[in-house]
């Protein structure tokens, strides 16, 4: 039994320094700090089991960490899913509970009584990260994952907080509960998903660092707006309804920065980009005061609503260090593609109508008509 807890004091000491290295290696994460931390937290907990059934302090020690190392785990899954909100009333339980377990200790109280208040503390340490997985709406494989594992650690406290008092009698200790097999037996599986856990925990930082690198990749980093390669990239897969391209910029955009400076200027752009946005289509900025909206499933002649009704909007903006009266306008081109076509195909369309659009005076919506279908009109 000892050896076997020091292997488990090993593995989660390593843990602990993977965890520490990729923390100094990644912009130092805060969810792999709570993460090394509750590594930590794992290995004192062996490391005090090992004589916890001979030293009082050593049981202590168990009594105190183990919590201490599930409130930690469920203070790294806030941080990688994002959440705000901190369970203070749960925490404090725990805490309380914790606190009858160390003061017991040192009273005649039988360990199948005193066990129950350490195991509920464990428990409701637990079910703080299996309720914050389930609060969270896009959970993935790893998530699910995490769940299973961390209600598999809940059901073996519970089990333990049940069956102890009613399986022994007041008079079994803590070493002759060992004996049975029971405690020993628990004990393995809890170390083996508590490492499971440590390790999709890991996986699921790293998986969002990936995802958030490649989106940072994909966004303009002025506007958050698709870039040029990640707009064209997705323009490029043939849409089976067809639909329409707009492309616009905004009017005289040079005199804005001239004006009134780079920064002014910035601010234009994505106000600009803001409403594209707002418009609930795939937006993407093609390069300097150019955007690209992408309306799959959308005639032209609704493109056309949609790209005046987008001008109209832009044209009533108000800019900050600027004059009241000052009125920036944008130009839109709309060009519309077949079902079965690849909408990249028709973005030299978009573009000759928005270039169409600013010949023209500005401030104004153009459609792109193929020359066949202009012919057949004229005549």
């Amino acid at each position: 039994m000892v050896s076997l807890t020091w292997v488990a004091t090993a593995g989660f000491a390593i843990l602990a320094i993977l965890c520490v290295s990729v923390f100094l290696g990644m912009r130092r994460m805060p969810s792999l700090a709570w993460l090394a931390a509750t590594s930590v937290m794992a290995t004192l907990e062996t490391f005090f089991l090992a004589d916890a059934q001979f030293v009082t302090t050593s049981g202590l020690g168990v009594a105190i960490v183990t919590p201490v190392a599930y409130v930690f785990f469920g203070q790294a899954l806030r941080t990688v899913l994002g959440q705000r909100y901190q369970n203070w009333a749960l925490y404090g339980a725990i805490f309380i509970l914790t606190a009858i377990v160390v003061v017991t200790k040192f009273t005649d109280m039988p360990f199948v009584y005193r066990t129950v208040f350490f195991q509920l503390a464990c428990f409701l340490a637990l079910f703080d990260c299996v309720h914050r997985i389930f609060k969270h709406s896009q959970r993935g494989l790893i998530d699910y994952g995490l769940m299973a594992t961390v209600s598999g650690l809940m059901a073996i406290f519970a089990f333990r907080m049940v069956a102890y008092p009613t399986m022994f009698d007041l008079s079994t200790s803590y070493a002759e509960i060992i004996e049975t097999g029971i405690e020993p037996l628990t004990m393995v599986f809890s170390a083996i998903l508590s490492v499971v856990a440590v390790f999709l925990m890991l996986a699921r930082i790293i998986n969002g660092v990936i995802v958030a690198y490649r989106r940072r990749s994909e966004l303009d980093s002025l506007t958050g707006l698709l870039n040029h390669q990640a707009f064209h990239q997705l323009a490029s897969v043939a849409d089976k309804t067809g639909g329409s391209v707009i492309f616009c910029d905004i009017d005289h955009f040079k005199s804005i920065n001239d004006r009134f400076g780079h920064s002014a200027g910035d601010k234009a752009l994505c106000a600009f980009a803001e409403l594209l946005r707002l418009s609930g289509y795939s937006t993407g900025r093609l390069g300097g005061e150019e955007f690209a909206v992408l309306l799959p499933g959308v005639s032209t002649s609704v493109a056309m609503i949609e790209a005046d009704r987008l001008r109209k909007k832009f044209s009533d903006l108000r800019h900050a260090n600027m004059p009241a009266d000052l009125r920036i306008t944008a130009s839109f081109g709309v060009a519309g593609y077949e079902a079965g076509e690849e909408p990249r195909a028709r973005f030299s369309s978009a573009d000759a109508s928005l270039y169409a659009a600013k010949s023209s005076g500005r401030n104004r919506v153009t459609l792109h008509e193929d020359e066949d279908a202009a012919r057949s009109a004229a005549a």
